[in-house]
């Protein structure tokens, strides 16, 4: 026979072994939502650096696509404007000469916007538009303005998504350092004439050739990413 004493003695033990099965559990379910939450966090910075750096990828790549028709239209490389009422007012006046603006219907019909805030660390950076600088391995290399290529630049780009970038286009891994260089020309929007510089991607080797990458200004310490339109 057993005693109501014995029996209350064994649900006790068995309610404490309980307790200690949910603890056990819900220590073990915190552990694997913190884990969850930590890849998850590294994904989605990931996945925004990929995302930033296609944006700016793709929208280099239509400025691109657009000066190569307006070219074919026979458009004097010495007319092409980047004037736009919310652009830097010294690429010109906004549709004055309607066929040879990049950003006007009736010329290269590209819609002015600014870099997407998150590949930027200073949020008011704007695409550049320069003849100020020559692209080693593109086009001639001359060592003079007579060989300087039509730019794209944008500087201020995050780290991550810089390296972000030149994996995209496949030259260098995410992760890996970002290739440096000295001769970054930042200080003359296109008005039609072309001055010599500098020279990109004559210190960084992996851009030699490139039409298009992202490196570290050792002078500025700042990254940059530019966008070839025409190679001359």
């Amino acid at each position: 026979m057993i005693r109501p004493s014995e029996t209350r003695h064994n649900e006790s033990g068995n309610v404490i072994f309980y307790i200690f099965i949910a603890i056990g559990l819900l220590a073990a379910l915190s552990f694997a939502v913190s884990q969850g939450m930590r890849g998850g966090g590294k994904s989605l910075t990931e996945d925004r650096s990929h995302l930033a750096a296609s944006e700016v990828i793709a929208y280099g790549d239509t400025l691109a696509k657009a000066a190569g028709q307006m070219r074919l239209r026979n458009i004097p490389l010495g007319s092409f404007s980047f004037a736009h009422p919310n652009a830097n007012p010294a690429y010109g006046t906004y549709n004055n000469n309607p066929a040879a603006e990049i950003f006007n219907p009736q010329g290269g019909g590209v819609i002015y916007r600014a870099p997407p805030a998150l590949a930027l660390t200073n949020p008011i950076s704007l695409y550049f538009f320069t003849g100020e600088n020559a692209v080693e391995g593109v086009g001639r290399d001359c060592g003079s303005e007579d060989c300087n290529e039509l730019l794209m630049l944008v500087s201020f780009i995050k780290p991550e998504v810089c390296q972000m970038i030149n994996d995209i286009l496949g030259y260098a891994g995410k992760t890996d350092p970002l290739p440096t260089d000295s001769d970054t020309g930042l200080s003359v929007p296109f008005d039609g004439t072309y001055s010599y510089n500098t020279v990109i991607s004559d210190e960084a080797s992996i851009l030699r050739g490139r039409t298009a990458g992202c490196y570290t200004d050792s002078g500025s310490g700042n990254n940059v990413y530019y966008q070839v339109l025409i190679a001359r």
